[in-house]
């Protein structure tokens, strides 16, 4: 038979795929990343405050900067009592800084800051003397992107009783930002004309001509206006006045920020209907028509955003698994390695189904579903959290957290599907005195099945060859330090236990070990501090819960964990890690130092005999 002519399939073949791009998605239709190229991954940070109470700030997170989860609310009250109007945050060698209002009147703003986003503390109260009589210091906001890198915010104050407000602009003297400059005025802004109230919330952006766009709440008019110059002080020339992008009246706070394909976003708050609204714009004087922000239009008032990002290098391998995921435990099976993790991402951790994923190398992974979904289990339906899984005697065991109390399903393959083995929880929310979460199960080399699981003990048990039911009482043998995850695997004839310190919300979660001559313990906790825990230089943070995986037939370990997922994840918000896990001539683990890069690709394993 001849040979079918290749271009006469083109035509069709450009139709079809041209067909599928307007079919997928659009996350589907993001650029594919090809070997060799570096990738730059945002998340997007906003603090604000409370429509009903202008004492607590409110912080808040997001992937594409619109639909925001909330990160911590009442994350930080003025020990004065005062106020935190118009937060503005700002990112700084590492940790978090929120400027904010703190009186209606007075002469001086507050400054916070934070490690982690959802605990702040005090720093100073920054003094605006401008050399004449003022009042109503309002709205300072942050300005980081001038040539020099340093720090400067942007505030007004009104010359008295809330009227010829002018901008002023500080600039940090040290990196604690607890010293400034004197103010200087922006020029071109000063308050004249009309009632002389003057400008207001004035955010400015540099763009890439380097010039700088300053967009200011007009107090007259009750819009936000548009003016442009040369030098970040000016003088300033306005350039859009009253309706000019088209957003109509009464708002003010203005936030820019900068998004991934080189085009802006502004937010802006509506004063009189108290809805959120934001606009994107290419060149910062041409905007898109106002949408509101879903979620928290009408429940918060005016703040900022601000991006965070972080680079995927070629040749990286962490984060392992697309998405968000935590809590992985990891098995060896039918030629392949398989990981379990919690799907996360969920507002309170409620995910409800555990996935499964395959690798024949443990660097490229394959969704191979749903492992178990909750809608199968009779139960509970909720919380789906932290799968152990084990494998005896040629049936896979999954013991899983739902409703806070543990589970076994039980499946022929591992890939699934599970089905839920006993009808009702192995061990019942509360049943030991603490949560009774986080289980793994570990079978010895003569075939012994033991279980391990808990938040806030420790609890050790022997199975019986049912897999469903306890021949010892769970006995608690937490070690000092321990809070939860625990992870018990057997080298060179001594038993090693694993477990996570610290809460799984704080960027200072971290793994510790203890070595015994027994599966149940007690475990000796190793001394020279945890094995795993963050390193904040590359934004790895929240390092914990992990699982330990053997190449078969070799003496070669690695450490499979989550993490906050990079940059601006946290405690709900996870990625999935793996890095190398080695061992001392005399059984000990050196620190395991978390990576963006993780591992090579593990080459073949012996056949299974």
């Amino acid at each position: 038979m001849p040979l079918r002519r290749p271009a006469l399939l083109l035509p069709a073949l450009f139709v079809l795929l041209a067909l599928l791009a307007f079919a997928l998605p659009a996350s589907a239709q993001q650029p594919v990343e090809r070997e060799g190229q570096s990738r730059t991954v945002s998340r997007y940070l906003f603090t604000a405050f409370g429509d009903a109470d202008e004492r607590d700030l409110r912080v808040y997170a997001s992937d594409d900067a619109a639909n925001f989860w909330t990160v911590q609310e009442k994350a930080y009250t003025p020990p004065s009592g005062g106020l935190v109007r118009d937060p503005s945050v700002v990112k700084h060698h590492g940790r978090y800084y929120v400027a904010y209002t703190s009186s209606w009147d007075g002469t001086s703003f507050g400054l916070a800051v934070s490690d982690d986003r959802r605990s702040w503390k005090h720093l100073a109260d920054i003094a605006v003397d401008t050399g004449a009589p003022g009042s109503n210091t309002w709205a300072p906001e942050f300005v980081t992107d001038a040539p020099d890198g340093r720090v400067r915010i942007v505030v007004s104050q009104s010359a008295g009783e809330r009227t010829g407000f002018q901008p002023y602009v500080l600039t940090a003297r040290d990196d604690t930002l607890t010293r400034w400059s004197g103010p200087e005025p922006l020029r071109g802004l000063a308050p004249g004309g009309g009632d002389g109230k003057g400008f207001v919330d004035t955010a400015l952006v540099r763009d890439d001509r380097g010039r700088y766009h300053a967009f200011t709440s007009d107090v007259t008019h009750g819009q936000v206006e548009h003016a442009v110059a040369d030098r970040l002080t000016g003088p300033y020339r306005l350039t859009g006045q009253g309706d000019w992008a088209g957003w109509g009246g009464e708002l003010g706070g203005p936030s820019v920020v900068r998004l991934p394909d080189g085009g802006y976003r502004i937010y802006l708050y509506g004063h009189r209907t108290g809805q959120y609204f934001y606009s994107d714009s290419d060149d910062l004087e041409h905007w898109s028509g106002k949408r509101e922000l879903p979620g928290l239009s009408g429940s918060v008032r005016q703040g900022t955003v601000i991006r965070e990002t972080a680079t995927e290098r070629p040749g990286d391998t962490n984060p392992a698994l697309p998405g968000y995921h935590a809590d992985p435990d990891i098995l060896y099976a039918d030629g392949r390695y398989w990981m379990y993790p919690t799907e996360d991402g969920h507002p309170g951790w409620s995910g409800t189904r555990f996935p499964v994923f395959s690798s024949p190398d443990l660097v490229d992974w394959r969704n191979e579903g749903t492992a178990l979904d909750l809608a199968d289990v009779s139960w509970c339906d909720a919380n789906a959290w932290a799968p152990g899984i084990v494998e005896k005697d040629g049936t896979y065991w999954l013991y899983f957290t739902a409703c806070q109390s543990i589970g076994v399903a039980k499946a022929d393959s591992p890939a699934g599907p599970f089905r839920d083995a006993l009808g009702e929880p192995l061990v019942k929310k509360g049943e030991f005195g603490h949560q009774s979460i986080d289980a793994a199960a570990f079978v010895d080399d003569d075939g012994t099945p033991y279980l391990y699981f808990g938040q806030g003990g420790f609890e050790a048990a022997r199975l019986k060859e049912d897999m469903v039911s306890f021949a010892t009482t769970p006995e608690n043998i937490a070690p000092p330090g321990y809070n939860e995850a625990p992870k018990v695997f057997k080298r060179a004839g001594r038993y090693y236990a694993m477990w996570s310190e610290n809460d799984t919300r704080s960027p200072d979660y971290q793994v510790s070990y203890g070595v015994s001559d027994s599966p149940l313990g007690p475990f000796t906790k190793a001394a020279g501090g945890p094995v795993l825990s963050k390193d904040p230089g590359d934004q790895i943070l929240g390092t914990g819960h992990n699982s330990v995986i053997q190449v078969p037939g070799r003496d070669e370990w690695y450490l499979v964990y989550h993490r906050f997922a990079r940059p601006g994840g946290d405690g709900t918000h996870r990625e999935v890690a793996l890095d190398r896990l080695r061992f001392g001539a005399d059984g000990s683990i050196p620190a395991v130092r978390p990576t963006q890069r993780g591992i090579d690709p593990v080459t073949p394993v012996r056949a299974d005999r």
